[in-house]
């Protein structure tokens, strides 16, 4: 186990906590999927489930559950609010042409919209091996160059999330970026027809944190992902399918993922 690794998940979740609170969400519901004896959150945020700004719902030890969390997320929640933010702790919205989210959705470009769709701007390692304990825009401070490799796998190129209306039947599919049967919009109001178009960022966009440091992603490759059961042929395309899709191919990367890797496979330069 790195050392890093008790600091990380909490240090997170405050950073994307104070990222969301100066965007003035009105409430923040974290889908706590940490390992079963993972840290608990709720004594540091004590204070913000007090005032009702923060609710942590447990579903550790559940498998696959990040589409289980989002139909149960928009279940319990949809009537109460006009619009819901389906985001992961490592996506980071930006808005530019707002300051605060409730402006940006009650715009008048909305108005026959079901679900906003907001593209990824991707982040990689940017030659970090490992963790340090600073804020991730001051880590991570360039985006990745989208390769010919990234534009010609259309579900990459064109990764969103969503924001979705309130009041709706939703149906996301296996897919969880995406709302089937409903009015998906961009961030400018525009119709998106194809969710497979290509990503668009002249009015909102998500900082994707893809991969962070060698470190890091070792590290969750070993807990284990929210879409995929693992076994040895998915450990190899999320290596070297995924974060060397986005990352450079070093000595030192491959020989920390095998020395770290919980899981043996043949990891080579």
């Amino acid at each position: 186990m790195f050392l890093f690794q008790l600091f990380t998940i909490l240090w997170y979740i405050l950073e994307f906590i104070q990222h969301y609170k100066k965007l003035k969400f009105d409430k923040i519901i974290i889908y706590d999927n940490n390992e079963k004896k993972g840290e608990n959150f709720s004594n540091i945020l004590k204070n913000d489930i007090k005032n009702n700004f923060i609710k942590i719902v447990n579903i550790r030890g559940l498998k696959t559950p990040q589409k289980k969390a989002l139909e149960h997320c928009y279940k319990y929640n949809n009537y109460d609010y006009e619009w819901i933010a389906f985001y992961d702790i490592d996506e980071y919205l930006y808005l530019l042409n707002y300051s605060y989210i409730n402006d940006f959705v009650s715009s008048a470009n909305f108005n026959k919209c079901q679900s906003i769709i907001i593209n990824w701007v991707y982040y990689g390692d940017n030659d970090k091996i490992f963790y340090e304990a600073k804020p991730l825009e001051e880590r991570f401070v360039k985006p990745v160059n989208l390769t010919e490799e990234i534009r010609k796998n259309k579900y990459m190129y064109s990764a969103a999330k969503t924001i979705v209306r309130g009041g709706l039947y939703l149906n996301w599919g296996r897919f969880p970026h995406y709302l089937k049967n409903t009015v998906n919009c961009r961030p400018n109001g525009n119709i998106l027809k194809d969710y497979l178009s290509p990503p668009e960022y002249s009015d909102a966009y998500l900082k994707h944190y893809t991969t962070k440091t060698t470190e890091e992603y070792i590290e969750k490759l070993n807990k284990g992902d929210v879409l995929e059961k693992y076994n040895t042929d998915y450990i190899l395309y999320r290596i070297y399918g995924y974060y060397f899709l986005f990352n450079k191919i070093t000595k030192q990367k491959i020989d920390l993922i095998n020395k770290n890797l919980k899981y043996k496979v043949n990891i080579s330069f």
